[in-house]
């Protein structure tokens, strides 16, 4: 991780999954009242039980999300190479 005036970072390739729900059309007002651990609920997505406030479940409802996407053709694989 480098540091830009005593600050982290992200490392090389790693980012925000903003950018994919936008390219997979989830509608920006829609992004903005959706925390993570909601995305698998809001794309009708079966699931676990999921907690708010824990990161483990919150990255568990983006993927969960992100694999409905893909599977659904809603969300190309060439979006990844974008970010």
């Amino acid at each position: 991780m480098s540091r830009a005036f005593g600050r982290p970072s992200p490392p090389p390739g790693f980012d925000n999954a903003v950018k994919l729900l936008i390219a997979a059309g989830m509608p920006i007002e829609d992004l903005a009242h959706t925390p993570s651990n909601k995305l698998a609920d809001y794309y009708g997505v079966e699931h676990p039980p999921l907690q708010g406030h824990d990161a483990l479940d919150d990255a568990l409802s983006v993927t969960y999300t992100l694999q409905h996407l893909m599977k659904t053709g809603k969300l190309r694989p060439e979006a990844f190479d974008r970010l």
